[in-house]
């Protein structure tokens, strides 16, 4: 366990706490809700089938069920905007295991934030194909890097409305698909299956286990409502129901539209839309609604630029808190905003400009997938320090009064979760692409390993000097 020391920072917290109620709600909701959902989807539908891509998804949604089940309960005792980092420095004996997760969730929403941006600008290429994407890429970062640069309130509503067309376009989609359903049956008088010519598991079953890496994804992001937990008025109030309410509903958006979309959509069908979702509007004759569905897609990447900026730049600032970052970015403005990670991880985020010279769809397809593994790591850091939070509390070590939320079935839900999430970890080793990944991640942890010592032997240098 940490020592007391290690938990404070000679820097007191001067981050605002300007983030609403409702802010959280949207943020939470709509931090799930992005381009993994409505263009990601055609991977594990093409690979696993209609059934197959329900059951991933309903695996990856309860396991994201009970990892935020153990967040809440960590974030009401213990509201911080390094969230899981900052646990981890808590409640994991060793700093290294800190700064590695810190590092690697870091560098996994800036190449996020890079493969929304690319998705974005693919799209408004679409509308205007005498731009190239790499400056729409330009553009857009741009615009959400000024946006964060004025206030985290600025940042809160904007994400407020963009969670808003989301949620509206998946409901809309839902029906739009039950009438498309109930049009088919009417014709037909024949039920529609998830069963496919080549059986219900087209690739075989454990297949599922392959593309769990992109179907996680999908659900990677509402983690984030750890991070605002550090800017919200009153966390230990709302948290417990946003996060409960959230997991849900976001579950049911999620296996809700899947399902419509199985259903609706045969498996093999070649199209030239960027998303399933598109095709469903157009075979429905509503052209304009497909457009518009272009637009939900534009949005919901911009979103997700918008709190992957958010998620690392606080992510940057809590290290530099706890001292596992330069001391430079632990710095705030007077509005309480860290502008010089901000500006640090935009730069970083000029690699979507890489579309310049790679095709636009492989670049967001290598980013996507360089990505998802380290929020299953993270999901894991989670649910491990609630596990030792709460036996530290069993123990006598902490009050429990410490416990605003308390997560239920202690201590198998952190168990679940853990196992689960190694389980699709080794999972994707086995794909197609599984040895470059694994290769990719052995490289990326031995580079940070390596930083660590370094930046551990250059602190304790300069504190002898």
């Amino acid at each position: 366990m940490a020592t007391s020391e290690a938990q404070e920072s000679p820097y007191p917290s001067t981050l605002k706490k300007n983030l609403k109620n409702r802010h959280l709600l949207m943020i939470s909701l709509g931090g799930s809700i992005g381009t993994g959902l409505f263009i990601g989807i055609a991977a594990p539908l093409s690979t696993v089938g209609p059934l197959g891509t329900i059951i991933a998804y309903f695996l990856a949604g309860s396991i994201m069920l009970s990892t935020m089940l153990c967040l809440g309960e960590l974030s009401c005792a213990f509201p911080h905007a390094g969230s899981f980092q900052h646990y981890a420095l808590m409640f994991i004996p060793h700093p290294i295991w800190s700064y590695t997760i810190g590092w690697l969730y870091w560098l996994s929403w800036v190449l996020s934030m890079a493969a929304d941006l690319t998705a974005a600008a693919m799209i408004a290429h679409q509308a205007f194909p005498a731009f190239p994407i790499y400056l729409f890429s330009l553009l857009i970062l741009i615009v959400i890097t000024s946006v964060h640069l004025t206030s985290v309130q600025a940042f809160g509503e904007s994400e407020y409305w963009f969670s808003t067309i989301k949620v509206l376009a998946i409901i809309a989609f839902i029906c739009v698909g039950i009438y498309l359903l109930h049009q088919q049956y009417s014709q037909t008088h024949v039920l529609p299956t998830f069963k496919t010519e080549r059986g219900w598991f087209p690739n075989g079953f454990f297949a599922i286990f392959i593309c769990m890496t992109i179907v996680t994804y999908s659900f990677q992001g509402i983690e984030l409502i750890g991070n605002a937990a550090g800017e919200a008025q009153s966390p230990q109030s709302v948290l417990p129901k946003i996060i409960t309410g959230v997991a849900f509903r976001i579950i049911l958006f999620y296996i809700l539209a899947i399902a419509v979309l199985a259903l609706v959509y045969p498996y093999g069908t070649v199209h030239s839309e960027i998303s399933p979702f598109v095709w469903v509007f157009n075979q429905a004759g509503i052209k304009f609604a497909s457009y518009m569905m272009l637009f939900v897609i534009f949005c919901a990447a911009i979103s997700a630029a918008n709190s992957a900026i958010y998620a690392s730049s606080r992510m940057l600032w809590s290290m530099a808190q706890d001292n596992l970052a330069p001391k430079y970015f632990s710095v705030v403005n007077q509005r309480g905003v860290p502008t010089k990670g901000i500006l640090f991880i935009a730069i970083i985020a000029l690699v979507s400009l890489f579309s310049k010279y790679i095709a636009a769809e492989k670049l967001y397809l290598y980013l996507v997938a360089g990505t998802g593994q380290v929020g299953c790591f993270a999901w894991i850091i989670i649910a491990w320090c609630q596990y030792r939070f709460r036996k530290g509390v069993n123990c006598g070590k902490y009050s429990k009064d410490m416990i605003k939320f308390k997560s239920p079935l202690f201590p198998w839900l952190a168990f679940i979760s853990i196992i689960m999430n190694i389980v699709i970890i080794v999972g994707v080793w086995f794909g197609e692409s599984g040895h470059f990944i694994l290769l990719s991640e052995i490289i990326l942890i031995a580079i940070i390993l390596i930083s660590y010592f370094f930046y551990k032997k250059r602190n304790i240098t300069i504190s002898h000097n």
